[in-house]
């Protein structure tokens, strides 16, 4: 059955309401299935290549089907998994792989398993590059997580999902994590250009009631380094035919709802 999408959106100016085609998601959904039944068969070349395809699919719900194979009884299968989940780049991915280097003992596996969960930190974490000549807004970044899960499941897919929307536009550059108001004020006060934010984003823990997935990121904005607060943005996103647990798709909810929280903050900058 596919799954439909009702994305309502809370802005400072209005309420608007959004429906999201199901048959694009539920079509991506069907092959990265596929991929998850090849990767729980019996040959191991067609293992590898679930495993390998299923890494490049860009789907967070490949990391589900990868991460209960980094216990496969075959080493290259391992291998190709690990390299997967290192390509895919999803944060939620890395739990898995921390947990399977404490127990890896081949060391080819061990060695993949690290190399992933470096690049995974690398593309989730690192320092974004420093505002340029035509930067024009600053924005710091910092995720409460309210959601019940562990923090390295949330705050790293949440910020790396602010951080990309953030910098797709131009004229935005994203302060590093971490970053003291200090350090902030001197980037900023150090311009007569650029203008700074402030946003935190609160995870509220997910709810499922009637057979669906309700969840909710409260976005706040505030002056930087200053931290006054500006006003706040909380996309609410309901997913039917989800009458049970499914943290895969919690995670494209959450990211769903920053994306569009970002969407409405940047509207609005563009309007002061």
């Amino acid at each position: 059955m596919s799954r439909s999408v009702l994305v309502f959106v809370w802005s400072l100016a209005a309420l608007m309401p959004m429906l999201i085609p199901g048959s694009a998601f539920a079509q991506k959904a069907a092959n990265v299935s596929q991929l998850a039944q090849q990767l729980r068969g019996t040959d191991d070349r067609v293992r590898t290549q679930a495993a390998l395809a299923l890494g490049a699919s860009g789907d967070e719900a490949a990391v589900k089907p990868l991460c209960d194979s980094l216990g496969d009884s075959n080493t290259t299968v391992k291998v190709a998994v690990a390299a997967a989940l290192g390509k895919l780049g999803k944060p939620s991915g890395l739990p898995c792989l921390q947990k399977a280097e404490s127990k890896e003992s081949v060391a080819s596996v061990k060695a993949q398993i690290q190399k992933s969960i470096a690049s995974i930190k690398a593309g989730g974490g690192s320092a974004p590059a420093p505002p340029g000549p035509d930067t024009k807004f600053y924005v710091a970044i910092e995720i409460s997580n309210k959601s019940g899960r562990p923090e390295a499941e949330v705050e790293p897919m949440v910020r790396a999902a602010m951080q990309s929307k953030v910098l797709a536009k131009a004229g935005y550059a994203v302060a590093p994590k971490g970053e003291t108001l200090a350090q902030g004020g001197k980037v900023v006060n150090g311009s007569k250009k650029l203008k700074g934010f402030y946003l935190i984003a609160t995870v509220e823990p997910p709810i499922y009631a009637g057979g669906n997935l309700t969840q909710v990121v409260r976005v706040s904005m505030w002056t930087y380094p200053g931290k006054a607060l500006q006003g706040e943005f909380a996309p609410k996103l309901t997913q039917s035919d989800t009458p049970k647990t499914d943290k895969e798709s919690e995670n494209v909810l959450m990211k769903m709802c920053v994306e569009n929280a970002i969407e409405t903050f940047q509207k609005v900058v563009a309007s002061l």
